[in-house]
């Protein structure tokens, strides 16, 4: 494509990128529901939001790189080597994380963190409370853990209300 006008490449680099942004933050669950309701006669019921665990680590200072390589790579690994006790599937939907980068100054020394989604609340109360392979991640992390941040939010969910859940529209 040539474009005689930078303005023009501009706006047309812009648009893709935006395309592309759109096209990788679609959940496949929603675009699946709203194609299967728009075409079927069946009544739908109503997908739960994801749950989604941020785990944030600040590291001891004795706590070697091969340390925090052995560390990272197990948190990774849970999505494969946690199963749920009745199924056997693996039940973790995704985890991802990395080291801080952020400019802002704000991290008060946590210097890795983590996100983990599950479809349901249920799932990550096992995870939290139960799943031995998660279990076996703290006892192997703790000793180069100094401190540890977790915050958990269901997907568009701001509050509970004496009718059930505020959810924003979307």
């Amino acid at each position: 494509m040539i474009f005689r006008n930078r303005s023009l490449m501009g706006a047309a680099l812009c648009f893709l990128v935006l395309i592309v942004f759109l096209l990788s933050h679609v959940r496949t669950d929603s675009l699946d529901s709203y194609l299967h309701t728009s075409f079927s006669t069946q009544p739908q019921t109503a997908i739960a939001p994801l749950t989604t665990h941020i785990v944030l680590f600040k590291f001891k200072d004795n706590a070697t790189p091969l340390d925090l390589k052995d560390i990272t790579l197990r948190m990774l690994g849970l999505q494969k080597s946690c199963v749920h006790p009745d199924t056997g599937a693996r039940y973790i939907k995704s985890i991802t994380g990395g080291k801080d980068n952020s400019p802002e100054g704000l991290q008060e020394g946590l210097t890795h963190g983590f996100v983990v989604q599950f479809t349901s609340k249920e799932d990550r109360d096992y995870y939290v409370n139960q799943d031995p392979a998660h279990e076996a991640f703290k006892s192997t992390a703790g000793p180069f853990i100094e401190k540890a941040v977790v915050f958990d939010f269901q997907d568009g969910v701001f509050m509970h209300t004496a009718s059930g859940l505020y959810e924003a529209e979307t």
